[in-house]
């Protein structure tokens, strides 16, 4: 039999139970004190108590015997808990606990023990317990960190499990799901539910592996598009066959999810993909996510309208495919008032400087440029539009990043970094 098979997972009710622990040293205090949060009634028998224990018994917290264990002291115990240096004596009293069929626990001699305490990873709605029968504490150390680390995501599949209908994705249909900008705790829920119970995942270089990694570990992870292969003739190879392979793998009965950086509705080419999909009798939902601008500016703390500074935000494209046969923006008539959130602009950078300055907007204008929105390598570079491509290119500036214009972007009130270039800052946060 498994060592691991003669353990029952039980959650044991301690509130208003009366629990004996022996020893008050390092280990003991840790015991007593969860006890104590759990409203257990507590007696410490020791010779010599820790601080904390002191504390706690004159606060009234808890019952102290000064002296050696006894086993009349084991009288109306319901559990027992031996944590003292003294091997032996631990022993002794897990003896005589089992003698009375009292539950004991020994530390660090899961020989002794009739239970044991795994590690705990407790949140506000879930207690997560973890047990390797004594014999690896190490291993269920480690158990727990990971946990730890991933507490939000246990939140949101709590916040998942609590509803009726379990978020699956369906067999023979296509999503079309917004990724968000790149931080996989702003992903939402249904975009979460989709992306774990897929079979396969058509995604492009701009999903970080954070996001992908939530898949299940048979999905398919198909990637179409690379770093710096997405533009002219390219581009639209490459979308003929993204359209192509959601077709496919839909007729073969996968669940799909097209995985999209940002929302699929905002320079995402999700249209174009739900006509393709449409025509071709593939079924699909379309699953909106944050898109970059909001993202961006959110982590570099820039309100897209502020009541004193931006009535309206616009988002516009920096860089078109070449099938329009020229830039489609009126630049001229975009609001000077306003925020201007502009997408795919660093490789023309100098070209939007030239064109923001034909369209009059002022020199002075403030912009700040965010790379990498969201993610641990985020920068942000500020300053004006007068020094937009010398800043620029001095920075190093790459995809992706979205460049704000207007007077939202300059330092916010309730920012704290200090940045100077002339009038505004031009240096990495």
């Amino acid at each position: 039999m498994s060592p691991m098979r003669r353990y029952l997972p039980v959650f044991h009710d301690v509130l208003g139970a009366s629990v004996l622990v022996v020893g008050a040293g390092a280990v003991g205090t840790r015991k007593i004190e969860a006890l104590l949060a759990g409203g257990a009634r507590v007696t410490v028998v020791a010779k010599e108590f820790s601080p904390a224990v002191v504390e706690r018994s004159a606060r009234g917290d808890l019952a102290v015997l000064r002296g050696t264990f006894h086993p009349d002291q084991l009288e109306d115990a319901e559990l027992v808990f031996a944590a003292t240096p003294d091997r032996a004596l631990n022993r002794r009293v897990s003896v005589e606990a089992r003698r009375r069929r009292i539950p004991v626990n020994v530390a660090d001699s899961p020989e002794e023990c009739t239970f044991l305490l795994p590690a705990v990873v407790r949140g506000e709605e879930f207690t997560a317990a973890i047990s390797t029968g004594g014999r690896y504490p190490g291993a269920a150390k480690a158990m727990r960190e990971f946990l730890e680390a991933h507490r939000a995501e246990i939140s949101v599949r709590l916040e998942r499990g609590r509803r009726r209908k379990r978020i699956t994705a369906k067999q023979g249909k296509v999503y079309i799901v917004g990724a968000g900008p790149g931080d996989p705790d702003l992903l939402t829920v249904r975009a979460l539910g989709l992306l774990r119970s897929a079979d396969a995942v058509v995604h492009d270089y701009l999903v970080p592996a954070e996001i992908l990694s939530l898949a299940p570990a048979k999905a398919a992870r198909i990637c179409f598009a690379r770093r710096g292969k997405t533009a002219g003739h390219g581009a639209v190879m490459k979308q003929n066959a993204i359209h192509k392979a959601m077709v496919r793998l839909a007729r073969e009965g996968k669940s799909v999810v097209r995985l999209k950086s940002g929302d699929p509705l905002v320079f995402g080419r999700g249209g174009e993909e739900a006509e393709h999909l449409s025509r071709e009798g593939i079924p699909f939902e379309i699953v909106p996510g944050i898109t970059a601008a909001m993202g961006c500016a959110a982590a570099a703390a820039i309100p897209l309208t502020h009541r004193g500074r931006s009535s309206s935000v616009t988002f516009v494209a920096g860089h078109e495919t070449d099938e329009k046969g020229g830039s489609a923006v009126a630049w001229s008539l975009l609001p000077k008032d306003g925020t201007l959130a502009i997408y795919m602009g660093v490789g023309r950078v100098a070209a939007i400087a030239d064109d923001l300055a034909g369209a009059e907007f002022l020199p002075d204008t403030p912009f700040a440029i965010v790379e990498n929105g969201n993610r641990p390598e985020q920068r942000v570079v500020r300053g004006i539009l007068s020094d937009l491509s010398r800043i620029a290119l001095d920075s190093g500036i790459r995809s992706p990043a979205i460049l704000f214009v207007g007077r939202t972007a300059a330092l916010s009130p309730y920012q704290r970094t200090e940045e100077t270039s002339d009038e505004f800052a031009a240096q990495g946060v």
